[in-house]
């Protein structure tokens, strides 16, 4: 198979680079290889200045603003090792020969073949100047890139090669044309993330209320007037018109799409019931609700009928003050995918999901709130702001990423509405070519330097080794390759907690997870209950027996959890007495201590007595069951 890529050639270079005239010497140099050279009206070793010759010709050679004029236009095309031994440098070079005669008509250029490394290549270097027309006609590097790539597939088929396949590291695009001509124009991450957002909300919409209010809970606001519609992203100044879109996404693409979206939904009439019956209270962890503004948008309706209905309506904007209005949510009331569960969605915290899901976060040197390893992915609230390619979104976004679900999967998952994903089962999947980033995760150590890490964590914290081989048996913990140790619940896997190294070596503790639950438990459903704060003090006292069925009844919480001691507790009446493990040292657990007085207060009148054990106490007493049993 054949690769290619592209770059510039100029006559003052930036940086280290070599000019355009040195760049050929070097080409030609001896390398004690074959090498085989082949051009059109250019001879090596003089191409490039015929090259500047035919642009002084025809006024082409001069820079704009005192920048630096591009002499020629590099083409690389490589094969792959397998490849390259059994072709002959003499058929490279006509391949290479070949494209450029193809794509690159009435244009000078030599193809200079290099074996010297383990993959034979061509370097084509082609005069960017038509010869006959005298226009500069090669100017988009990304336009030629793809269009080059076909080409030499289809030189590649004919000579009986391999092609570039999807899952190769340089392989095609898998994205709708019209985001490659996006890319071509060179366009920006934001506009490829709009056009996607854009593609999800014509596959369900009905009107342009609908439309519109999709889109602006994925953080796009969209103008509407008798001749046009513009789409403008969060963050940039600058709208773009429906056209430059498509056809698909102008007024009159969308008032068709709608038209088919109404019939094809009617033809399935319990739909609307069921994806309504799906929708339920929505609350934040604080307990807050989010997403309904209106209790039409719970009204099981009858959708209207289409015929009669006018299309082309919309919720008209003031030139002088708000051009892209929200429609009433009276407006809304009929949608196929109810806005209130889009809503939800887009206003559910993003913090609350990372930490249910164990995807660690920091906060960087600015206060600001960051993925940990994508520290460029800014969080606030319910919206990520991506700072380097000015992308922007809410958890509906970042569900979908982290989960390579469609948007509609992400706000089914998010509202815990499954009904919602009937709909792909009879629109089809709208699928997300373009992804804003990606969500590290946390790479392995290799097993056997993993477990003597995990010895020597467990040692140095005065933990017998050898619950090791436990541990991982279960798979109860992982050792990643940054040397971080994280410990996961028996009973929920997505919560952990982390131990990382700091700059003296020293281990500091992280949770993720849902700490208003217990980390891991064991009640044998008596009156009394052994409470443990920390997962190290746990791992001490009750030795061979934390990773074994208990014979006590014991509580370990993810630190000063308050709420998940009192939701525990709530649900098992049972118990009247509990017993805090004391820290080992009292002197650094002044928290511990306070939170201890303080459930003595606060469950006294529930009939519960609180008290305290000395750690080495709590131990002794393990050792001696142990020995009972």
């Amino acid at each position: 198979m054949a690769y290619i890529k592209v770059k510039w050639r100029k006559d003052i270079p930036k940086n280290k680079e070599m000019s355009a005239r040195d760049y050929e010497t070097y080409l030609l140099k001896d390398r004690g290889t074959e090498l085989v050279t082949n051009g059109h009206s250019s001879i090596p070793g003089y191409a490039i200045d015929k090259f500047e010759l035919t642009q002084a010709a025809f006024g082409k050679n001069k820079a704009r603003r005192g920048q630096s004029v591009n002499i020629a236009f590099e083409v690389i095309h490589s094969f792959s090792p397998e490849e390259s031994k059994l072709l002959s440098a003499e058929k490279v070079n006509f391949m290479g020969t070949e494209l450029a005669k193809r794509y690159f008509p009435n244009h000078e250029f030599i193809v200079v073949t290099h074996t010297d490394t383990n993959k034979t290549h061509n370097h084509i270097l082609v005069n960017p100047v038509n010869e006959i027309t005298g226009k500069r006609d090669i100017i988009d590097k990304k336009e030629h890139l793809y269009n080059l790539r076909a080409i030499s597939n289809d030189i590649s088929r004919e000579n009986d090669l391999s092609i570039i396949k999807k899952t190769d590291k340089e392989r095609e695009r898998n994205i709708p044309q019209k985001v490659k001509e996006i890319q071509r124009r060179g366009g920006k991450s934001y506009r490829l993330d709009l056009f996607q957002k854009a593609d999800f909300a014509r596959s369900y919409a009905t009107s342009f209320d609908e439309y519109v209010s999709i889109l602006h809970e994925l953080s796009i606001n969209v103008a509407i007037t008798e001749k046009n519609i513009t789409y403008h992203y969060v963050g940039h100044e600058k709208g773009i018109r429906g056209k430059k879109l498509g056809t698909n996404y102008d007024k009159a693409g969308l008032v068709e799409k709608f038209k088919s979206n109404d019939e094809l939904f009617l033809k399935q009439p319990q739909l609307r019931r069921k994806i309504r019956d799906g929708i339920s209270n929505f609350t934040t962890g604080k307990r807050n609700s989010v997403g309904v503004s209106s209790s039409l948008l719970l009204d099981g309706t009858n959708a209207q009928n289409s015929q009669g209905k006018d299309y082309g309506s919309y919720t008209k904007g003031n030139r002088r003050g708000n051009r892209t209005p929200l429609p009433s949510d009276s407006a809304l009331r009929d949608s196929i995918v109810p806005i209130s569960e889009i809503r939800k969605a887009s206003n559910s915290d993003i913090l609350e999901y990372l930490k249910k899901q164990n995807i660690p976060f920091s906060t960087n040197k600015s206060g600001d709130t960051v993925l940990k390893g994508r520290e460029h992915i800014v969080i606030n609230g319910n919206r990520w702001t991506n700072t380097k390619n000015k992308t922007i979104g809410s958890l509906i976004e970042l569900v979908s990423l982290h989960d390579d679900v469609s948007f509609l999967g992400a706000i089914s998952k998010i509202t815990n509405n499954k009904n919602l994903l009937l709909l792909e089962q009879y629109f089809g999947e709208v699928k997300r070519p373009y992804k804003s980033f990606y969500i590290p995760k946390i790479k392995k150590e290799d097993p056997q330097i993993a477990r003597q890490k995990l010895k020597s964590f467990l040692k140095s914290n005065r933990i017998d080794p050898k619950l090791s081989d436990d541990l991982f048996k279960q798979k109860r913990v992982q050792v990643d390759a940054k040397g971080s140790i994280w410990f996961f619940s028996n009973e929920d896997p997505k919560k952990a907690i982390e131990y990382t190294t700091d700059s003296n070596q020293n281990y500091k503790e992280n949770y993720h997870g849902d700490k208003s639950s217990p980390f891991t438990h064991s009640y044998k459903g008596g009156k009394q209950l052994k409470v443990y704060t920390d997962f190290l003090s746990f791992l001490k006292a009750s030795g061979k027996k934390a990773t074994a069925k208990q014979s006590q009844s014991s509580l370990v919480l993810m630190g000063l959890e308050e709420k998940a001691l009192h939701i525990f507790l709530a649900t098992r009446p049972n118990i009247k007495n509990i017993e805090f493990v004391e820290p080992e040292s009292k002197e650094h657990n002044k928290n511990q201590w306070n939170f201890i007085d303080r459930q003595k207060k606060t469950l006294k009148p529930y009939g519960i007595s609180v008290s305290s054990i000395s750690f080495e106490k709590a131990k002794g007493r393990n050792l001696a069951r142990g020995i009972e049993l």
